[in-house]
Parts: C-alpha cells; sequence; structure tokens
C-alpha cells in the first residue's frame, strides 16, 4: 500500500472541508443574502450600515455618540476594521458625532458629503481627522450616481449642487428647529439606493419643501424601505410625499423619550394612512434587513 493510497480517505476529507469553506459563504451569502442593512438604535440620531456579500460596506451617517462602535462591532467581524465607504447626509451632532469615532479607529476608503461649512466643534474635529488621515472625499449632491460594487447603487436627489455652495456657513449645535438649523437639515443628502429590484429611500432630515422639490423634479421615489425624514418630524413626511415613495417599511430612527417628541403623531398617522409598517429604533432595537436582490425582508439578526 503506498503513501496516497493509505492516507487516500484523509486526502478526501480534507478536500472535502476545504470546498465546504470555499463554497458555503458564497451559496449562503452570495445567493440568499446578497445584502444585509441594519438600522441601528443609537439613540437619537441616524446610522445606518450596509454589508454587502462581495464585501463592500457603506456606513450612513454615525450617530450622537460612541455607541456605532458596540454596534459595528456586532454587525462586522471582529478582525475587519476596513469600511469602504461613509456617507454623511449632514453634519449636525447626532449625524456625525459617531463618525469621528469611527474615523479614529477604523480605515475608511472614502466619504462622501455635501458642499456645505459647518462651524461646530464636532464637525471640526472630523474635517481634522479626514485631513490627518488623507482620505478621500466626494462631494455631492442632485443629479450624481455612485456605484457600490456591480449590482448597487446610490442616486442623489438633493442638494442641488450650485456655485458657492461651499461658502454657506452655519454655525452651532444647535438642533432646534429654528430656521438655521432647518436650513441645515435642507442641505441633508438624500439619495435612492437601488440594489436589483429592492430600493431604499435615504432622507436624512429634509423637510416638506425638499420633500416638494424633489417631486417637482420629476424623480422617481418609490422604493420599497422609507427611511423617514428629520426622525419623525411633523415638519417632514408630507402626505404627497409619502403617498409617492410608498413603502412597504417604513423606518424611524428615533431615540426613546426623545426631547423633541419624535416622532409626532401627525407623521405617524400619514405614515398609517398610506398603509406603511412603521418600525422605530426606540420600540424595536436594531432594524435589519436582508436582501438577495429579488426580495426584501426583515429579519432579527
Amino acid at each position: 500500500m503506498n503513501y496516497i493510497e493509505k492516507y487516500r480517505y484523509y486526502i478526501l476529507f480534507f478536500i472535502f472541508i476545504v470546498a465546504v469553506l470555499v463554497w458555503l459563504p458564497i451559496i449562503v451569502y452570495g445567493q440568499n443574502i446578497g445584502l444585509k442593512t441594519w438600522f441601528f438604535d443609537v439613540g437619537q440620531g441616524d446610522a445606518i450600515f450596509l454589508n454587502f456579500a462581495d464585501g463592500n460596506q457603506v456606513l450612513i451617517d454615525g450617530g450622537p455618540d460612541g455607541k456605532i462602535l458596540q454596534k459595528l462591532g456586532k454587525a462586522m467581524p471582529f478582525y475587519d476594521r476596513d469600511i469602504d465607504l461613509i456617507i454623511l447626509t449632514h453634519p449636525h451632532k447626532d449625524h456625525v458625532f459617531g463618525i469621528v469615532e469611527i474615523l479614529k479607529r477604523y480605515k475608511v476608503g472614502k466619504i462622501v458629503l455635501s458642499k456645505i461649512n459647518f462651524d461646530s466643534a464636532v464637525y471640526k474635529e472630523f474635517m481634522d481627522i479626514v485631513k490627518l488621515k488623507n482620505i478621500p472625499l466626494k462631494y455631492l449632491g442632485d443629479g450624481d450616481i455612485i456605484n457600490v460594487g456591480n449590482f448597487a447603487e446610490f442616486d442623489f436627489l438633493n442638494p442641488e449642487l450650485v456655485e458657492g455652495l461651499g461658502d454657506k456657513n452655519f454655525s452651532g449645535d444647535n438642533e432646534s428647529f429654528g430656521a438655521k438649523g432647518q436650513n441645515l437639515n435642507d442641505s441633508s443628502l438624500v439619495m435612492k439606493f437601488i440594489f436589483g429590484n429592492n430600493s431604499i429611500l435615504f432622507t436624512g432630515d429634509v423637510g416638506v419643501d425638499i420633500e416638494n422639490t424633489i417631486l417637482l423634479q420629476g424623480y422617481n421615489v418609490k422604493s420599497d424601505i422609507l427611511k423617514v425624514g428629520h426622525h419623525g418630524s411633523k415638519y417632514s413626511s408630507s402626505e404627497e410625499f409619502l403617498k409617492s415613495v410608498s413603502p412597504k417599511y417604513a423606518v424611524i430612527q428615533v431615540g426613546a423619550k426623545n426631547k423633541y417628541g419624535h416622532p409626532t403623531e401627525q407623521t405617524l398617522g400619514r405614515l398609517a394612512k398610506i398603509g406603511a409598517k412603521i418600525l422605530r429604533n426606540d420600540l424595536d432595537g436594531d432594524i435589519i434587513f436582508i436582501s438577495d436582490g429579488k426580495e426584501l425582508y426583515k429579519t432579527k439578526d
């Protein structure tokens, strides 16, 4: 009996194990879970993470504090310290603070944001770290498109990119509903994310004026999931806009017992009227969806 015959069962078993390790992730993640999307429960703020089967990862906003680090620790393998793309919808603290913490600990491939100046300590720290680490910045807005891998894209619907927009200044960390705060909210990146036959509309904190502008521009906003604007504020999510989006799911990123009274009864009523299934971080915790590009499902893990 030669060496190969003596150990052939061990060799065949080894080959079988290698084949399983190679093909199982492709079968499970490539076919059944092409995309997993987390709407993280980070309190009163936005933080969404998209993890693609091909390895691409996208983070949209980072929430108001360091909770995002714990959330990513559960959503990503412990050894993975790279995020391909971060999208900052606008620089209010409840969207950017967590990104600052991420930049200190993760390698980030590129950051997309709207071109405005905002005078706040948190946003200044964000920009300082970006410059220190030489992270590429891309300023995008209405009409722009970015692709993620071969099967997904973000279509940007707001803000309008005009000459001199980068010279527009806002100041302070005030999250109030005053004119200054609302103008900054209306500078939010609004994006329709498309993955095969599935879609998600991300609206940042824009109000009804921007919603109306988007509709007047003729954009197709119909989507499977709506990230409800401005945490369910009554100044967002007009009836006409919601009818046009016609989402199956409406996700409200909101903190429990927040001082703003979000989500408001007016917004909840309008969402109920269009028949959307309402999901809220304050009641449901982390909200997770999986998609194979054909069907989209809500899951608990």
